[in-house]
């Protein structure tokens, strides 16, 4: 079963855990010593720099991701089972953005693409890269071009329980891309006129005063 946890993010429901210093990752592999156990580690990155391994790493079939040497979930079992969990744990918007990265490379979809797209956003907050900017503007494009009808999930708590439900992608794209600050991202344009000058120029068409009602919003 799917953890939803991390997309209420857009709902305002779940708190980011941003651990301080450096994290050791476990790994599920492991070996016996002497009676006792040895697991293998991966330190996470907490910084945010990024020195992408190619030019489309993390987006839609490019696999570089699985070679880059910077990765720490390259050699790790990423699955549709775990992959939300290990986001929870990952220190660090650079760390998540890896996890997801790698997550596309061995599982494409519209849902990894998106997250890795959101993560690149969070790391550029942070950065202020213009390298990881377009990288996030590519990756939030990618989910467009290819994935245009995929869904995810977001998560809240009625009546005492969590009622997870739907939300068409392409939407949440263009509210990333012209409101950020309705899901408190930073912009990756320096005026929401620009997110939809790039939005029109990929052959799609994002209807703001729709958009703030909450409805289905970006067109082909």
């Amino acid at each position: 079963m799917k953890n939803f946890k991390y997309k209420e993010q857009h709902l305002n429901v779940l708190l980011a855990i941003l651990i301080a210093g450096s994290m050791i990752f476990l790994t599920a592999g492991c070996s016996e010593d002497n009676g006792g156990t040895i697991q293998n580690t991966f330190e996470l990155p907490t910084d945010s720099m990024l020195d992408f391994y190619c030019e489309n790493e993390g987006v839609y079939l490019e696999k570089c991701a699985l070679k880059d040497p910077g990765n720490p979930y390259a050699s790790v079992a990423v699955t549709e089972d775990n992959k939300f969990q290990l986001n929870d744990d990952a220190p660090s918007a650079k760390s998540r953005f890896y996890l997801w990265a790698t997550a596309m490379a061995r599982l494409p979809s519209g849902e990894n693409q998106y997250y890795t797209a959101l993560s690149l956003q969070e790391v550029f907050a942070e950065s202020g890269s213009p390298t990881t900017r377009d990288q996030a503007v590519k990756a939030y494009r990618s989910v467009l071009d290819n994935y245009f009808f995929a869904p995810t999930f977001f998560i809240v708590t009625v009546n005492g329980e969590e009622v997870a439900f739907a939300v068409s992608l392409k939407d949440v794209v263009g509210k990333n891309l012209y409101d950020p600050d309705a899901a408190n991202l930073v912009s990756l344009y320096t005026d929401p006129v620009l997110a939809l000058q790039d939005i029109s120029e990929w052959g799609f068409i994002y209807n703001p005063a729709i958009g703030e009602n909450g409805l289905m919003s970006l067109y082909k």
